[in-house]
């Protein structure tokens, strides 16, 4: 565990790391619980929920264990524990070998009841300005796309890592930085974390 450093500049990491481990814990709390309510591991809940608004390209075990960080086996056996209780299927993909997963209607219904997990975390950022949610957003995904360049988050489909991404372009504090494929400012508030447009920045 990181440890919790007694006050001023010198620990302001330290304590920010902390606070980010802290969170992850608040998070993984609210997972394990929500899933265990409908009979469900957490990464199984993570299918689930990815299956709702992944592209199909993206329904794939390979695919879902890569965003998710974990070996293929382990989310193979996630995947065929939640076929086993009806919640999907596996079909060819157009090459005839992929197997593509999609929801059954047992599914859909179920990603309903989970789609609220995270109302306690969004009710405590609903509490903070618009102003404070926006900075705090850029600050994460500039964290998170210095963590994917040094390998440690594998995959991330953000403004951040993307290679039309241009940071601090502009002079505006609301809208500082520029999208080159929108050839537009890009506001704090509009940063994507899952953008379907996304190319990866070189390097």
């Amino acid at each position: 565990m990181t440890g919790n450093g007694a006050g001023g500049a010198g620990d302001l990491d330290a304590r920010l790391a902390s606070a980010v481990e802290r969170l992850g814990q608040g998070l993984r709390s609210l997972a394990q619980r929500t899933a265990r309510a409908q009979g469900l591991s957490p990464l199984q809940q993570r299918a689930v929920l990815a299956l709702v608004h992944r592209p199909v390209g993206r329904r794939e075990v390979n695919a879902l264990a890569a965003e998710f960080d974990v070996t293929t086996p382990t989310m193979s056996d996630a995947i065929g524990a939640l076929e086993r209780k009806g919640l999907l299927t596996r079909s060819p993909g157009a090459d005839g070998r992929r197997r593509l997963l999609a929801l059954t209607g047992r599914g859909e219904e179920v990603a309903a009841e989970l789609s609220t997990w995270d109302e306690p975390l969004l009710a405590a950022f609903a509490r903070l300005s618009v102003v404070d949610r926006a900075t705090t957003l850029d600050s994460l995904l500039h964290v998170i796309a210095d963590l994917h360049r040094r390998g440690v988050v594998s995959v991330a489909r953000m403004c951040t890592t993307c290679r039309f991404f241009n940071p601090d372009a502009h002079v505006d504090p609301v809208a500082p930085h520029h999208c080159d494929l929108l050839a537009m400012p890009l506001p704090l508030t509009d940063l994507r974390t899952d953008c379907p447009e996304h190319e990866p920045a070189a390097g």
